[in-house]
């Protein structure tokens, strides 16, 4: 009697649904990665906590300090007109439980702070308005011209371009040189980085003897304020 041989029949049947339970799995391994993978993305696109942080009138620059308890969180800072600040483009500092990010000429309205805090049970940020230095140099007067006018001429430094605020006092001394009297000179804008030339009315004080000239130039932030002064001694003149 002659058998046929049915194996091949048989494993071919038994491929069929193993390849059919294979591919089922692989799609359904395949489907869950890429819910992974899209999750993920999510994250790093939109961080999970949001905060105000402060609220602009006008243009200031501004220093946003984040404090946390155990690791630096990922945070990013948002400008009023919804644009994302990238913060390796602007500059920061750190320490051992806080980064400090600078914000130069801040536009007005609402900032606010997107982050992760990780593993940090707390984050904190405060704010402030900074100022960068300013210094007075060149301060130099010529003599007094036939109409008691005094030339006087100043340049008043800084990192940034800008305006600034200036007065010039007349200083008037007692024999212990203790200031005795002042009177207000002059009182003007000017621009920093650039000579200022103006003329003084000495007449005001050409009977009154000696004196110092003392200028003061400032910058002012709401009630914060920078300022430098400088100092002439004309009372051997």
């Amino acid at each position: 009697m002659n058998v046929k041989p049915t194996g091949k029949k048989v494993f071919s049947k038994l491929s069929q649904k193993h390849l059919i339970g294979f591919t089922i799995a692989a799609t359904a391994v395949i489907a869950i990665a890429i819910l992974v993978i899209a999750s993920n993305l999510n994250k790093d696109s939109t961080l999970p906590e949001l905060r105000n942080v402060f609220t602009l009138y006008d243009e200031y620059n501004m220093t946003v300090v984040v404090v946390f308890d155990i690791e630096p969180p990922i945070v990013q800072l948002i400008a009023p007109n919804g644009r994302r600040v990238g913060m390796d483009n602007i500059r920061y500092r750190t320490g051992s439980n806080f980064i400090q990010y600078f914000l130069p000429n801040a536009m007005p309205g609402t900032w606010q702070i997107a982050y992760d805090p990780l593993s940090n049970t707390e984050i904190n940020t405060p704010y402030s308005v900074y100022m960068e230095h300013i210094f007075i140099r060149d301060f130099e007067v010529q003599e007094t011209d036939d109409n008691g006018n005094i030339p006087a001429a100043f340049v008043v430094s800084a990192d940034e371009p800008g305006e600034f605020s200036y007065e010039i006092h007349a200083v008037f001394t007692a024999p212990d040189n203790s200031i005795a009297d002042e009177i207000l000179l002059v009182k003007g804008y000017g621009l920093l980085n650039e000579e200022l030339r103006l003329t003084l009315d000495g007449n005001r004080i050409q009977d009154m003897g000696g004196f110092m000239l003392r200028l003061t130039a400032y910058i002012q932030h709401g009630q914060a304020a920078i300022r430098d002064t400088a100092w002439l001694d004309l009372r051997l003149r």
